[in-house]
């Protein structure tokens, strides 16, 4: 099964066709502004460091008249960096920033759980193997578009792509909390070491 019979994927916008940089204070009230999703971003959401966060998002002014025509974040989706090649469901906090163009976005349309496709493009041997094959010889190790909407997908029925998602949503939630429970003890210890050092030296 090809992923395009189950999703539509598209490219993220190409800033240069779309920004606007506001000369004057007036005329920021004929352009609508919007945080940029980036890298930064995903690779915060996916690794499990807690302490990994990003610096203030990117903001980028576009014409009120092109709204319409802009991939604006909405839940569900999922990104693709067509570089990393790595994949993020988009959760609520999500919703609302401009997409750029070092992102596909995969919209899906019906039979397609997020989480699931997340897991599976980031975890399953097979599709990870056909990513690595389709950047293979190229002088720039990107993902195409059309790459992207034949990548052969397996696809369970959705109660059990619920049950992989779930469970590899909150394998992520654990992790995220081990790593923040690891670095509250190193802080401790760190405290009670520098207590002593301090109490021998009264």
């Amino acid at each position: 099964m090809k992923l395009e019979q189950f999703a539509s994927v598209t490219q993220g916008v190409f800033l240069s066709r779309v920004q606007t940089v506001p000369v004057m204070e007036e005329e920021k009230s004929t352009l609508c502004k919007y945080s940029l999703y980036s890298m930064k971003e995903m690779n915060e959401w996916l690794s499990p460091d807690p302490n990994i966060t990003s610096e203030g998002s990117q903001d980028v002014y576009v014409a009120i008249d092109r709204i319409g025509t802009l991939p604006i974040a909405k839940e569900g989706w999922v990104l693709i960096s067509l570089t990393s090649q790595r994949a993020v469901a988009l959760q609520q906090e999500h919703v609302g920033k401009l997409i750029p163009s070092n992102f596909a976005i995969i919209e899906p349309i019906e039979g397609l759980y997020s989480d699931y496709l997340e897991w599976f493009i980031n975890e399953h041997p097979d599709c990870r193997k056909q990513l690595k094959v389709a950047t293979q010889g190229s002088s720039v190790a990107a993902l195409s578009i059309q790459m992207l909407r034949t990548l052969d997908i397996i696809l369970p029925p959705m109660s059990d792509q619920i049950k992989v998602g779930s469970v590899h949503r909150l394998l992520h939630r654990k992790n995220r909390l081990l790593q923040e429970r690891i670095v509250l003890e190193q802080q401790y210890a760190r405290h009670i070491m520098m207590r002593y050092i301090k109490e021998e030296f009264k």
